[in-house]
């Protein structure tokens, strides 16, 4: 018996193209096992932000209300739509981070948002499958997350059209993608864009002056655009030039020809990884009647429901209860305020120190926010190779590497790395 031979045209595919063995979750595995054979590895792969002494951060409100759920909140089924006081409290709780003067129009041009299981992922996922078929066009950067090639590329099999997020300099570079979206609005009868900031993996946001220019190409297009927002890092960012909240508000109420797709969960904004929980908002270009609005939203929940069905009560339950409840609201955002501001203290100090050196072999990017940092590649080693090299000296990275894009670098997530040992994290980098 072959299993093979039971495969659809799409198993088939996934079967060729999805590798298990390689991305963040591999090097992860593999900066384990040699912290077994070597003592003082630093483990610099995933994306989850631990304390000083290796813990994962979390907010301790969270933990708190997650222990004083009944267990009717944390075994029943939850709506499919998401539990109504969550939604509600959540929508609030992302319009509150938008300046003053984009909060009205970004309430009035959008959905509430559709709980989908799966976390992040599955909110790509969901909301790409209702609004793309085989072949289409998806805009998506040289910079991404790998997950990010599972879901449009390898599973829906959508058509990849690149564009240079990075520059060889390793700044962040919008011209390549506004030509891409003229050249894409000549050829394609619709267009998707994946726009993901902070950057997984560069660690860049654009600045106010860069969206605005982003801004003015949207009011222009012609032809039906969806632009993807991954907002998974949204809030951490550490200087002040760089846009510090999503780009949802800059971009909705801009053209009846396109819509916005806000995917963002608690896995970062609220330090709960394995939570699972993500959420998608849509957003018009123009005013819809109640009755549109609520279309885009039953859409989307039709098929969360055909897809995973609902997502985790427990989770949305205590976020709910928490954001709802005006002193744990105020602690709770205390408590994540004390989290970034570590992890801003440990992006000072290796922007410091990668200033006072520098290496033959590695360029580090122009990293501004998120959890990662990420260093280019100068000769014409593999990114792989140079993460093997970098895990034998004792520091666990991930590689990035695609030829036909053009990315060869490793990502150092300093999220996971005490400021103790960032110093020693640098001195490796640069020893090889």
């Amino acid at each position: 018996m072959n299993f093979r031979d039971f495969l659809s045209k799409r198993g088939k595919h996934i079967e060729d193209n999805v590798d298990l063995s390689e991305g963040t979750l591999a090097w992860n595995l593999r900066a384990k096992k040699k912290a077994k054979e070597l003592s003082g590895v630093i483990n610099a792969t995933i994306g989850s932000a631990t304390e000083d002494d290796g813990k994962l951060m979390v907010l301790p409100t969270l933990v708190e209300e997650l222990r004083n759920l009944t267990s009717d909140q944390i075994f029943s089924y939850a709506n499919m739509r998401g539990e109504k006081e969550f939604v509600q409290a959540w929508k609030k709780d992302t319009t509150d981070t938008y300046p003053t003067y984009l909060q009205e129009g970004a309430n009035k041009f959008s959905t509430l948002p559709i709980t989908a299981c799966g976390g992040l992922t599955g909110g790509l996922m969901i909301s790409a499958q209702v609004l793309f078929d085989k072949g289409d066009t998806i805009l998506a950067p040289n910079s991404r997350w790998g997950n990010v090639d599972n879901v449009f590329f390898k599973n829906l099999q959508l058509k990849e059209s690149c564009y240079e997020l990075l520059d060889k300099e390793g700044n962040l570079n919008f011209d390549s993608l506004i030509s891409k979206i003229q050249k894409a609005e000549k050829e394609e009868k619709k267009i998707g864009i994946y726009l993901n900031f902070p950057n997984n993996p560069s660690g860049i946001s654009p600045s106010y002056d860069e969206v605005k220019k982003f801004q003015e190409v949207v009011e222009e297009i012609s032809v039906p655009m969806t632009i993807f927002l991954d907002d998974a890092y949204e809030g951490c960012v550490y200087e002040d030039s760089a846009i510090e909240h999503s780009l949802f508000p800059y971009l909705v109420g801009l053209n009846e020809d396109v819509i916005i797709i806000k995917v963002d969960g608690v896995s970062k904004r609220y330090f709960a990884y394995g939570a699972r929980l993500g959420l998608v908002t849509v957003g018009f270009g123009e005013e819809v009647s109640e009755e549109e609005n609520a279309r885009a939203r039953e859409i989307i929940a039709k098929a969360t429901r055909s897809n995973t069905s609902s997502a985790p009560k427990a989770i949305q339950m205590a976020m709910g209860n928490v954001l709802n409840d005006i002193e744990k609201n105020k602690k709770i955002h205390e408590e994540k305020k004390r989290n970034i501001c570590l992890l801003e203290d440990r992006y000072n100090c290796m922007k410091k120190l990668l200033g006072e050196k520098e290496s033959s072999v590695l360029q580090p990017v122009g990293f501004n926010s998120g959890f990662f940092s990420f260093f280019q590649i100068k000769n014409k080693q593999q990114a792989s190779e140079v993460s093997h090299k970098l895990l034998e000296k004792g520091l666990g990275t991930v590689p990035f590497e695609n030829a036909k894009n053009g990315l060869n670098g490793v990502r150092v997530a300093f999220c996971s790395i005490s400021e103790k040992n960032i110093e020693k994290t640098v001195d490796i980098l640069y020893s090889i």
